[in-house]
């Protein structure tokens, strides 16, 4: 069987990666704004980074407080700075919009089908690598993502790319090798957090291919010993900001529940038919002498996955086991390759049933797929923009995400629009919304703390026409109470509506406030 090139693997990776796009767009996907609870807030880290670099690399810190409070969803430090890193340069160059950023999220989120590509290859079997490789474009899970400008495809890429390093290092071991693994494995979790399942890869595959004598190699300590000092350090800084995300209490508990949750999240994204398949692909790859190292990796990344999602009681969410997704579908498609092979009629007959029957849920949920909601946040940036100052903003995360983010955009390093979340100065919570309690309890202290911070307008997001947050109704009849003149947008589509209010008369901002009483915990963390 021909094999597939290096460069020709490639412009697949392009062609994969245009195909994710096309799917975002044609489901309804790409939008003008950013309404999931974490788009903004990546987009705007990644913005932060390109804004310093392009001020020249100031002491960041004090940069840092100065842009947070212009757009206070500036974030790093929950996450990660590694993909922002990687993004910020050609940010910096093109500042590009939320809407260009959503394009280019969903071109990288296919780039992780290459992954089957390159496994069923490795295993002689590239045409069926091609077929898998797109038809995992189709799961409802990365069309999802490649719906939302996130961090869970980038960080499958690289744990996919450092698990395809790894075998390499161990099959040809050399210092080049091993030292581009551990440039993976060091980049992974500084992707975003449960990028540390890279660690577990190496453990996993040694136990299945009994590898014990590569534990006495110099060369996997010294690459161990340097990819713990690179990450350390931030995750040492950092902790005490990404785990209060935490939603659970560590233990077996949490663990079962995890592991229940995830394995019901994968049924759910392939189908029920797809855990024969993968069982049938693991044990019947195991007995192919060509398939054998795959299947013993793609067991190390699922099992690898399961593992610290199991251990790291972050929250249970069903993109977070992306990582193990191109490596699933592997195994359903290399046990259609094999019961193909297998040569007789009835077994040619049950590989194609096999295959129509794997992509039925797929595509039924492609063809059921609901359009996102819109608000047209350009169209209200625009109006903000025509009344310069302190606009306090208030919705759903997303929804004050969507407008933070665009005035960010809009701005382009002018500084000259400062955006104050109603969610921290009308009410309080901890990072996940925990603890939620009013500090305005009426329209009047609302407005009393509107006149004391000297807001020139309000913007407050009504996504599927309720409003957000108990302080939301009280903003609301706040700024009707006179003092402004209040509009109303529909959604440019999907349900919901964004109330606008204007200041009827001059007002003095005071920026100095947003700083002092409305700053980041996180921020506030970091700099001790």
């Amino acid at each position: 069987m021909r094999m597939v090139r290096r460069g020709h693997m490639v412009w697949a990776a392009v062609m994969l990666g245009l195909v994710s796009l096309a799917l975002a767009w044609a489901t309804g996907g790409i939008t003008r704004s950013f309404l999931g609870p974490d788009e903004s807030a990546h987009y705007v880290n990644t913005l932060f980074i390109a804004d310093w670099l392009c001020a020249g690399l100031p002491d960041p810190m004090p940069f840092a407080r100065d842009f947070y409070a212009h757009y206070p969803k500036l974030s790093i430090g929950h996450w990660p700075p590694g993909w922002y890193a990687v993004l910020a340069p050609g940010f910096a160059l093109l500042w590009p919009s939320p809407f260009a950023a959503a394009l280019w999220s969903a071109f990288v989120a296919g780039l992780p089908a290459v992954l089957v590509l390159w496994a069923l290859n490795r295993a002689g079997a590239p045409r069926m690598g091609l077929a898998a490789a797109v038809a995992m474009q189709t799961l409802p899970l990365v069309v999802g993502s490649a719906q939302s400008f996130l961090l869970d495809q980038p960080v499958a890429l690289v744990v996919g790319l450092g698990a395809i390093a790894w075998l390499r290092a161990v099959e040809e071991p050399g210092w080049w090798r091993f030292a581009l693994f551990g440039m993976l494995a060091a980049f992974a979790p500084l992707v975003k957090g449960n990028g540390a399942l890279i660690a577990l890869v190496p453990a996993i595959e040694i136990l299945l291919a009994r590898r014990w004598a590569l534990l006495r190699d110099l060369r996997l300590w010294v690459v161990g010993v340097a990819v713990l000092l690179v990450v350390a350090p931030w995750y040492y800084v950092s902790f005490r900001i990404s785990a209060g995300g935490f939603n659970y209490a560590p233990g077996l508990d949490y663990a079962w529940l995890a592991l229940s949750t995830n394995v019901g999240a994968l049924i759910g994204d392939l189908g029920w038919i797809a855990l024969p398949l993968m069982a049938i692909g693991a044990v019947a790859g195991w007995r192919d002498e060509r398939a054998r190292p795959v299947v013993r990796l793609a067991i190390a990344v699922i099992v690898a996955t399961l593992t610290l999602q199991s251990i790291v009681p972050a929250a249970l969410d069903p993109r977070y086991i992306l990582p193990l997704i191109p490596w699933t579908v592997m195994l359903v498609a290399l046990a259609i390759v094999l019961i193909w092979r297998s040569g007789t009629r009835a077994a040619r007959g049950i590989a194609v049933l096999a295959g129509v029957a794997a992509l039925v849920l797929p595509v039924a949920a492609l063809v059921r797929a609901e359009p996102k909601r819109d608000m047209d946040a350009p169209a209200v940036v625009a109006v903000m923009r025509a009344v310069p100052g302190i606009w306090m903003v208030d919705g759903r995360a997303g929804g004050e995400g969507a407008i933070i983010a665009e005035a960010a955009w809009q701005d382009r390093g002018r500084r000259a629009l400062w955006t104050a979340r109603a969610s921290q100065w009308l009410s309080g919570s901890d990072f996940m919304g925990r603890g939620y309690h009013l500090i305005a309890r009426t329209p009047g202290e609302a407005a009393a703390i509107l006149a004391r911070i000297g807001v020139s307008g309000a913007v407050i997001v009504r996504d599927r026409m309720r409003d957000a947050y108990p302080h939301s109704a009280i903003l609301t009849r706040a700024v009707e109470g006179g003092a402004y003149q209040v509009r109303r947008r529909p959604f440019a589509k999907g349900e919901g509506e964004v109330v606008i209010a204007t200041h009827r008369g001059g007002v003095t901002p005071h920026p100095e406030l947003l700083a002092q009483g409305g700053g980041s915990a996180n921020l506030d963390a970091m700099t001790r």
